[in-house]
């Protein structure tokens, strides 16, 4: 009986633990598993959508590229066609040959005719006709053939081109393709030619590439001009007319839009002729793009809600070794034997967190420290925005929206060799009395930022109009008692007001750059980044081609033959290095030609330099060896341009500089600086900078502060100006500024200037 009670006594025993174990297992696996579940399926949902949108932005990427593709593609066709004819119509035989008779017998004209037309051909689009019509001799070469024309066709022309003055160049659609009709001679008002190229609708297709969705290219009069197979009609107007409007909004720039039949439509508008270009999206593209995916994501969440559920029962059941080990860390006792392991992870918590608090009373006692680290981090942008706010909340800071920022820099002007070990000392000495002078609630911590600087921020107010000058009282004060205590003088460069934290490491930039133009004004100097910005010129020179051909055209534009010389290498590099595919190199080098002989017509170079310009077309198109297109450029286009406009230019040069004097001496004492002028005067200020000083032997900078100086001579002499309203005139924030420069460049102060000059 007894041995019955005992075992009957086990057995409950058993129970009770495995019902407990069963209750914390449960109360742990159902919790993990539905959060794990919710996390797999929100990270699903948020993949997906994600991938959606990406794929859509990808795809629409895409679709937008594709139609600038075909522009550029059709539009360099196009242009090269009409470039054909446009060089063919300027050399000096064509109006001889195309107001003459021609017969069956001239062979000698006609293979000339055929020649050219070949050069037209081999650069146009190929499966192209061309013709050539001569309307004063009613003859023509059409598609290689030679026809006299009846009377009644060449009024047709007339009637129909050469009487509508106002264009030269005219596209029609016809049966399978399209036409160009081109008035000759392009630069001449009187007109007895005409070219005409008809391009197959083939051929267009192969411009555009094989696609089975609709592309369209409108004119400028919207007249459907070329269609994709199939696609034979133009587009409804209720559809086309949102897709007109949102073109002429956006100009040259691809974008999507929805017409009213509730298609989308990708467009993008030629700035050359401005012919519409017409891509329709496909709606079951996106679709079928996404739909591997979404199949291989639901595998996926499939998968690791199975093994959220693996994991959720292995941490359920293992947990309580886990809280075990912690309490054995953390020494807690259990003090009630039924006190399930959850309890006590809670009591070692609540011992953390009383850690946690001591922790944290020792770091308040290294806030200084910290908070100097985080003003260095702020001048080496080594923290994020969101860090900021954090950190300037740890630090006790509440700054409003309404807050604006300096940073203000002091630098020692000079230290005998003696104190040259002791500089750090005098630093620190400086950074006690900034943060002695100036109050804790308009600054951060000042810091040592270098061996050569100290620096601080300033927190002001956005609506305190005063709050330049009030920095200029505190660094006027700080000079004054460094100079009293430390016996050192020193200099204070304070950077433009900025709005956020973040951007401290570019106005400390800027700080340092005032620093720097202490060198123009002495030491002991206080200088604004703003009053000295206008005179930076700071020009900086792009890797891109874009940019060093706009270099090359101001260097051509300024006859600076060598640098000419040196700019067109760089530029052909950087061409070659960039354009690795034939067809890209050549399309480049096309344009790069397009512009320089568009330059020189411009700057009025003499029109026989441009007869041979084909060849140069040629030898872009089969360009391998970059010195034989360097050669190329400056023997044959760029050196005959120069020297054939250096006369106007050099008349250009002299008289950008006098309006540029004259704008000096007569604007002398208001805001002027060398952006203005180049905004007034519509050149790039870089350009302006080099002529100046080319005209006159130094810079526009030197050339406004010597004529200042004049000017403060004259008053000086001749008026009883107080020496500060001179400066102010002279718009010199700081007056001391200005007696530093006048004594650099004349030897004595304005006032020693006044007095010798009237005492003599």
């Amino acid at each position: 009986m007894t041995t019955l009670t005992n075992s009957k006594q086990n057995s409950n025993e058993g129970v009770m633990i495995l019902f407990q174990k069963t209750r914390v297992f449960h109360s742990l696996f159902i919790p993990f598993l539905l959060v794990g579940v919710g996390l797999v399926v929100g990270f699903s949902i948020f993949i997906y959508n994600s991938t959606y949108e990406s794929v859509e932005k990808s795809f629409l990427t895409d679709k937008k590229n594709y139609t600038n593709q075909i522009l550029q593609n059709v539009e360099q066709k196009v242009r090269t066609i009409e470039y054909g004819f446009t060089a063919y119509s300027s050399t000096a035989n064509f109006e001889k040959v195309f107001n003459n008779p021609l017969s069956d017998k001239d062979f000698a004209t006609y293979r000339d005719i055929k020649k050219e037309m070949s050069y037209i051909e081999l650069m146009g689009i190929e499966g192209s006709h061309y013709s050539l019509i001569s309307l004063t001799q009613k003859w023509g070469i059409i598609e290689g053939s030679f026809k006299t024309l009846p009377m009644d066709e060449v009024k047709d022309y007339q009637k129909e081109y050469i009487s509508d003055t106002s264009r030269s160049l005219f596209w029609e659609p016809i049966n399978n393709g399209i036409q160009m009709v081109m008035t000759l001679p392009i630069y001449q008002s009187e007109k007895f030619a005409v070219g005409i190229a008809n391009i197959p609708k083939l051929s267009i297709d192969t411009i555009v590439g094989e696609n089975n969705q609709l592309v369209q290219i409108y004119d400028r009069k919207d007249k459907l001009i070329y269609t994709t197979s199939g696609n034979d009609t133009k587009l409804p107007e209720e559809s086309f007319r949102p897709i007109k409007a949102a073109a002429i909004e956006n100009g040259a720039n691809s974008s999507l839009v929805t017409a009213n039949n509730g298609k989308q439509y990708v467009f993008t508008r030629s700035d050359y002729n401005n012919w519409l270009y017409l891509v329709e999206i496909n709606e079951g593209e996106i679709g079928s793009i996404i739909h591997n995916t979404r199949i291989g994501l639901f595998i996926a969440s499939a998968i690791l809600i199975l093994l959220v559920g693996f994991i959720s029962y292995l941490l359920a059941e293992s947990f309580s070794r886990p809280i075990k080990r912690i309490q054995d860390k953390l020494d807690i006792q259990r003090e009630n034997p039924k006190q399930n392991e959850l309890s006590l992870l809670a009591e070692s918590v609540e011992k953390i967190v009383g850690q946690k608090e001591v922790l944290t009373a020792n770091l308040m006692m290294q806030k200084p420290q910290l908070e100097t680290l985080f003003v260095l981090s702020l001048f080496r942008k080594r923290i994020t925005e969101n860090e900021v706010i954090h950190r300037l909340e740890q630090f006790g800071y509440q700054l409003a929206e309404n807050k604006v920022f300096y940073t203000g820099l002091i630098q020692i002007d000079h230290l005998d060799d003696k104190l040259m070990e002791d500089r750090s000392i005098f630093l620190l000495g400086i950074n006690n009395i900034v943060e002695e002078m100036i109050p804790k609630s308009e600054r951060l911590i000042p810091i040592v930022l270098n061996d050569e600087m100290q620096a601080v921020i300033f927190v002001l107010d956005k609506d305190d109009h005063d709050a330049e000058r009030r920095i200029m009282t505190y660094y006027t004060e700080i000079q004054t008692a460094v100079k009293k205590y430390l016996n050192i003088v020193i200099s204070a460069g304070i950077s433009p007001v900025y709005d956020t934290l973040i951007e401290s490491k570019q106005a400390v930039d800027l700080a340092k750059e005032s620093l720097h133009y202490r060198v123009n004004v002495g030491s002991e100097s206080i200088i604004f980044y703003n009053d000295i910005a206008s005179m930076l010129n700071d020009a900086s020179i792009s890797k891109f081609p874009v940019e060093l051909q706009n270099e090359l055209m101001n260097a051509i534009r300024s006859g600076e033959e060598e640098v000419v010389m040196s700019m067109v290498g760089v530029l052909v590099d950087e061409i070659f290095r960039l354009n690795k595919n034939p067809i890209s190199l050549g399309v480049t080098l096309i344009r790069v030609i397009n512009e320089l002989v568009q330059l020189g017509q411009l700057l009025g170079a003499e029109s026989k330099i441009f007869e041979n310009i084909k060849k140069m077309y040629q030898a872009a198109i089969t360009a391998y060896h970059p010195e034989k297109i360097k050669q190329m450029l400056i023997n044959d286009l760029i050196k005959p341009v120069i020297i054939s406009t250096q006369d106007k230019t050099e008349r250009g040069f002299k008289s950008l500089s006098e309006k540029m004097v004259y704008i000096i001496q007569t604007e002398f004492d208001e805001e002027i600086s060398l952006d203005l002028i180049a905004d007034r005067l519509h050149y790039n200020p870089n350009y302006l900078s080099n002529v100046f000083k080319k005209e006159y032997g130094q810079t526009f900078v030197d050339f406004l502060m010597n004529y200042r100086l004049q000017m403060a001579q004259t008053w000086l002499k001749d008026t009883d100006l107080a020496i500060k309203d001179i400066a102010e005139r002279l718009k010199y924030r700081n007056p001391q500024n200005f007696i530093r420069f006048f004594k650099k460049k004349l030897g004595i102060t304005p006032g020693d200037y006044r007095k010798e000059y009237r005492h003599s």
